[in-house]
């Protein structure tokens, strides 16, 4: 049988999980939960260290900061999550947190159900050069030549892909902006756009996103429902850049999720 990593630290941190589960209610917020457990390993004489702040980077590219919730005798990552139940989409964002440290062993932890649920990771690098060929989706061909859809398009599924969910958008901002340079497109970044209100424009918000020529605006997000952005204020900003397409590329769940605005 083979022998489980970490076995002995994993195993005296999932004690500690269950005897915060149980000395809790269901009703805090995560930071409460971190506390306790960090509290608790430290009686057993394990150190952790919470939020720890760790940089991001693509193809070799520093695209930001992300913050872990404990990271464990710097061997084993836990994420915690106040939910129903655990998810998919959970898990795939901790294993991007597995990437980001080089580490193996992670321990997703779930306090907001009505009994104790963890999950065991472990995380494999791919090898090099494992990713998508092909991609589809339904574009408006008359606006965008063929190499320009493909290179774009793959270049957001090779983002995905790459670094996971569960990043804030403005690190998917950068690596859009990094990816599209690679790829030799004529590319801009631009941090925010104005709201246009009956036609005028009456404040500026701030917002990363890539222009691509003049051809399209990329509008990286990283959030649960894409229609709480506001695609018509995008629209309208897109009117008034007479750019005539926009992607809304949404890289908060498990699988990349885009929107075509078209002008």
């Amino acid at each position: 049988m083979t022998e489980l990593l970490h076995k002995e630290l994993t195993g005296a941190i999932l004690r500690v999980y269950y005897d915060v589960y149980n000395g809790t209610s269901r009703t805090y917020p995560e930071y409460i939960y971190e506390q306790a457990m960090q509290e608790d390993l430290l009686e057993k004489g394990i150190r952790s260290l919470r939020q720890p702040e760790y940089q991001i980077f693509y193809k070799d590219k520093l695209v930001g900061e992300q913050h872990l919730d404990l990271f464990v005798a710097q061997d084993v990552v836990v994420e915690i999550k106040v939910a129903p139940e655990l998810t998919k989409l959970h898990k795939a964002q901790a294993l991007s947190y597995l990437k980001v440290v080089g580490k193996q062993v992670g321990l997703l932890c779930n306090f907001g159900g009505s009994a104790p649920q963890f999950e065991r990771l472990y995380f494999h690098e791919r090898p090099a050069g494992n990713r998508p060929e092909t991609v589809e989706a339904t574009w408006p061909a008359e606006l965008l030549t063929p190499e320009l859809t493909y290179s774009v398009l793959s270049g957001l599924y090779d983002i995905h892909t790459t670094l996971g969910p569960g990043f804030i958008y403005r690190i998917y901002a950068n690596a859009v902006y990094h990816e599209m340079r690679l790829r030799g497109l004529d590319v801009v970044p631009r941090r925010v756009y104005e709201v246009i209100y009956r036609g005028r424009p009456v404040g500026a918000i701030k917002f990363e996103h890539v222009q691509v020529s003049d051809a399209l605006m990329i509008f990286p997000v990283a959030i649960q429902d894409v229609n709480d952005v506001g695609l018509n204020n995008l629209k309208a900003w897109l009117r008034a850049q007479k750019i005539p397409l926009g992607i809304l590329a949404n890289f908060y769940p498990a699988s990349l999720e885009f929107v075509v605005l078209r002008v």
